[in-house]
């Protein structure tokens, strides 16, 4: 009695926080929460599961989020500006990427309907059945016809029924990133660099506040903080969220913050996460990167979310990158997909979605 009186409470507070960031774009518009984001939403709902539903309609390329040629082309150009320092390499994979282009966008895929996004890197899906994601496939496709309905964060470890259903009844599969999963309720052992972490997490040299002490002015610097890491250090395709997006966010949506904060009571960093589902990520990381790494605050702060799914038995999805990082501290991999459907579109346009999606598990082949 009391397990199902707390998962009709848990999922009454998604059904409403999925109605406040519709609400809050459909009022303030996307980019007053991100400000490189340009779509509407709309609510959704897949079997008993009220879900967040994006709707682009193409015009122009706006954040990755939302938009594959930006993932998969302008993601793509940087990574080899960033990553590869033999010219001679670069020139190839940028031409590689040139007459890759026409393909993407053959795909149609930025004029799309995704399903179940809550403007982050990672969504976590609801544990509807295929049979309930199928169907609102095909409401989708009928109520925007001109659209790709489209689902991100599908992965092999957790969703691998889904994946499977969902290409048995024809949708197309395009692998997206390796990403790295704990799940706690099984895996309960401490690595070595785990522990660390935890030790440097229980020195008192810092303050630690949750966001529920934030103030305007917290808020404002949690978001600089954020950019000095994903924006500055990482990449400007990054979503851009504002001081409004994480508040709100934290309000309404189930975002859990934690500040850390000097003695003199300036912030210098932050992390957020959610937890729905039997499930954690962390969309929200940013720290002071010009202070001294022997500070340890990124290991700090991924500490927090260690620490939140460990205590909770919960699986922690640590998301793309950072690999030997997050596999010293238990992180198996697993691939990740974006899952459209192509079926009641031209026959143009599904050969391209997929060609493009054999291209890319070509590409893919052998990094798992």
């Amino acid at each position: 009695m009391v397990d199902s009186v707390a998962k009709g409470v848990k999922m009454a507070f998604m059904k409403l926080a999925a109605l406040h960031l519709v609400s809050l774009v459909q009022e303030r518009r996307s980019a007053a929460l991100v400000s490189n984001l340009t779509t509407d939403m709309h609510l959704g709902q897949v079997g008993t599961f009220a879900v967040p539903m994006s709707v682009n309609h193409g015009q122009s390329p706006t954040c990755y989020l939302n938009c594959p040629s930006r993932a998969f082309l302008d993601y793509g150009r940087e990574e080899l500006d960033r990553l590869t320092g033999n010219l001679l390499l670069r020139g190839l994979g940028r031409g590689a990427l040139l007459a890759f282009a026409p393909l993407v966008k053959a795909t149609g895929m930025d004029r799309q309907v995704q399903l179940n996004n809550w403007l982050v890197a990672t969504n976590i899906l609801p544990p509807a059945s295929p049979d309930d994601w199928l169907r609102t496939f095909e409401t989708v496709q009928v109520a925007f016809p001109d659209h790709v309905p489209v689902l991100r964060s599908v992965n092999t470890r957790v969703h691998g029924h889904l994946l499977y259903a969902f290409e048995d009844a024809g949708l197309t599969l395009f692998p997206m990133r390796k990403i790295f999963l704990r799940d706690y309720a099984t895996e309960t052992h401490w690595t070595t660099d785990e522990q660390k972490d935890a030790n440097l997490l229980d020195r008192d040299d810092l303050q630690q506040r949750p966001g529920s002490t934030f103030s305007d002015a917290d808020f404002d610097a949690a978001t600089q903080l954020y950019g000095a890491l994903y924006l500055e250090k990482y990449s400007q395709l990054n979503p851009h969220y504002t001081p409004a997006f994480l508040r709100a966010a934290h309000d309404q949506l189930g975002l859990q913050l934690e500040g850390f904060f000097m003695p003199t009571g300036e912030m210098v960093g932050v992390i957020g996460c959610f937890i729905q589902h039997g499930m954690l990520t962390g969309p929200i990381v940013g720290y002071d990167t010009s202070l001294p790494q022997k500070l340890g605050l990124y290991r700090r702060l991924r500490s927090v979310n260690h620490g939140k799914a460990r205590a909770q038995g919960l699986i922690y999805n640590m998301s793309a990158g950072a690999e030997a990082f997050k596999v010293n501290r238990g992180g198996e991999a697993a691939l990740e997909y974006l899952v459209a459907d192509f079926r009641a579109l031209p026959r143009r346009q599904k050969r391209a979605g997929n060609l493009l999606s054999r291209v890319l598990k070509l590409a893919t082949d052998g990094r798992i």
